[in-house]
């Protein structure tokens, strides 16, 4: 029997970024604990891959959003009030990789990170909130990064400064919304990945375990898996007490505290 700490079962969850990947695994992890699920990402044909053409038991709710339009994500919510009539918890994970320089990055590509990384998580957040969260309460979760929010722009891992500020931003956004919304009833917190396998990466894993391993404590690569089950638990009952925090998912690599 699953404990009523634990359960999902009856809520509505929408996660971005769920074409592949980290988003992707925690789509399934709440499906397999009960809930609801929406599906958005970009890409239309990514979320057709990964999850296929139809809608059917088994399968979650599968929609195209752009996370920074305000217009795109107020049509998304306004299916998903028709389709559940409630939303409960807000997953933020869309999030591009970059490589620019602050200082002598191209201005374009910058702003477009922060504004998929961190703006859009900000944009999706009040949106929700105001729809749904106000009156009930829910959870926020938002996908930071271990090592990158350190600002370790020189780092084997972290990729680009300004992928490491839209990633610090989203942290301390977590905390900022976190205290914000506490009165409403509404838990936001942030879960930071660290060297995780997912197409992000661009290369096969046994390169990214050849690359990374040894420098981590329990000696692989993260897998998406490893995200999503804490994603879960920070929307569960479990969790009701846990508000403002960012945790780490990195196999010791970063060791917080």
């Amino acid at each position: 029997m699953t404990s009523p700490l634990f359960t999902m079962s009856g809520k509505t969850v929408l996660v971005t970024g769920a074409g592949g990947g980290i988003g992707a695994a925690i789509v399934n992890a709440f499906m397999a604990c009960g809930a609801n699920v929406v599906a958005t990402d970009a890409s239309s044909e990514a979320l057709a891959r990964t999850y296929g053409p139809l809608e059917a038991n088994g399968k979650p709710v599968t929609l195209a959003m752009d996370v920074t339009s305000e217009q795109d994500i107020a049509r998304v919510l306004d299916a998903v009030a028709e389709r559940f009539g409630r939303l409960d918890v807000l997953v933020n994970n869309a999030g591009i990789k970059s490589a620019e320089s602050l200082l002598s990055g191209d201005k374009t590509k910058i702003d477009r990170t922060m504004r998929i990384n961190s703006d859009a998580v900000l944009l999706c957040s009040k949106s929700v909130v105001q729809r749904f969260l106000r009156n009930g309460g829910g959870r926020i979760i938002n996908i930071g990064s271990s090592l990158s929010s350190q600002g370790a722009v020189f780092n084997y891992q972290a990729g680009g400064a300004d992928y490491c500020f839209s990633k610090a931003t989203v942290h301390d956004l977590t905390k900022l919304l976190a205290y914000e919304c506490a009165p409403l009833g509404i838990n936001v917190n942030g879960v930071a990945p660290g060297i995780i396998d997912t197409p992000m990466h661009d290369r096969p894993k046994e390169e990214t375990e050849a690359r990374h391993a040894g420098r981590i404590p329990l000696g692989r690569v993260g897998s998406p898996e490893d995200v999503a089950g804490l994603a879960v638990f920070l929307a569960t009952p479990a969790a009701t007490y846990i508000t403002g925090q960012i945790v780490h998912v990195n196999g010791g690599m970063l060791m917080n505290g």
